[in-house]
């Protein structure tokens, strides 16, 4: 790799990042967070109260990237096959007279708003689909768009008709971000209109779907030292070691802050992963691991933070 092509990937996340500033107001650290999981291949989770932003949030970084969006309102009615598509008469008179209806998951971007009003049976749908862009109906399998990206917004579990999600679902988000309360300058620029959903209808497309498609590849291929890795796996060894975490971060976790790294490497120019990038990485990419089904994502990352603050980094 050469330069040249993370500083193109680093021009990139910089249209993306400032077309979302423009829209969600004084969030400037969530959105980078967000635009380092889609270069990174994974998807995000966002957390919080109603109200503060996270259907918006999603919305944007969906907008903003040039090709198909479906957006799934999660309600307690809400089957699988809602979401995966299911099998349908065909209306023609063949062998079985059936036909394969994909559903809104067939896109480049999904997003899933409020998953956790969604039935266990329900969230589990995702898993596959998450893990592997494909969707098994009737015994086969059909592969999504390429690129995919699944942004889920989710209450806390206290907030009423909420069903916790699994640790399997959970693990299969790269990142999770808390956008949190809006300062009151950025309140203002939302209630004047010059920030907020008032501006999601002026979001125009930045990048198109070949630019994201080399932008991840570069991103996958920034370089990583023995070094830095130990420095990862001394940080799940710190989670796995914390009295508060029942089960500690999985290897998955570790592949997730891994490839988070990379991106935040990437979209400052560079071609290597250091320890800042690392730790960086840590909390968005492991909050969600640490919480567990019966916890809030708040929990999850003040764990995370200690065992940042716990390990040393490397010297080189």
């Amino acid at each position: 790799m050469i330069d040249r092509e993370t500083q193109t990937v680093a021009a990139l996340g910089a249209r993306l990042i400032g077309t979302m500033d423009a829209v969600v107001a004084g969030k400037h650290d969530v959105v980078e967070v967000s635009v380092a999981t889609m270069l990174a291949s994974g998807h995000l989770l966002i957390e919080d109260i109603p109200g503060v932003g996270k259907t918006l949030l999603a919305q944007v970084l969906a907008r903003a990237v040039g090709g198909s969006f479906h957006r799934i309102q999660g309600t307690s009615d809400l089957l699988p096959g809602d979401i995966t598509g299911s099998m349908v008469p065909s209306g023609k008179v063949d062998v079985d007279g059936m036909r394969f209806r994909p559903g809104p998951v067939f896109a480049n971007i999904v997003v899933f708003d409020e998953l956790n009003r969604a039935t266990p049976r329900t969230q589990s749908a995702l898993l596959e689909l998450a893990e592997e862009s494909t969707v098994t109906v009737d015994g086969v399998s059909r592969p999504l768009p390429d690129p995919f990206m699944l942004v889920a917004t989710q209450n806390p579990i206290d907030i009423a008709g909420t069903y916790g999600l699994g640790e399997g679902a959970l693990d299969r988000f790269t990142a999770v971000v808390m956008p949190g309360r809006a300062s009151p300058a950025a309140e203002l620029e939302v209630l004047t209109g010059r920030r907020g959903r008032s501006m999601l209808d002026a979001v125009e497309p930045v990048v198109t779907l070949e630019e994201l498609a080399a932008a991840r590849a570069i991103v996958s291929m920034v370089q990583i030292t023995d070094a830095v890795a130990a420095y990862v796996v001394e940080l799940l060894e710190a989670t796995r070691n914390d009295p508060r975490v029942p089960v500690g971060a999985s290897t998955r976790g570790g592949v997730a802050i891994v490839a988070l790294a990379r991106s935040f490497a990437a979209l400052d120019g560079r071609t290597y992963v250091t320890a800042d990038d690392v730790a960086h990485a840590c909390v968005p990419a492991l909050a969600h691991r640490l919480a567990g089904s019966n916890a809030t994502v708040a929990a999850g990352r003040e764990i995370a933070v200690d065992c940042v603050s716990r390990v040393t980094p490397p010297t080189v």
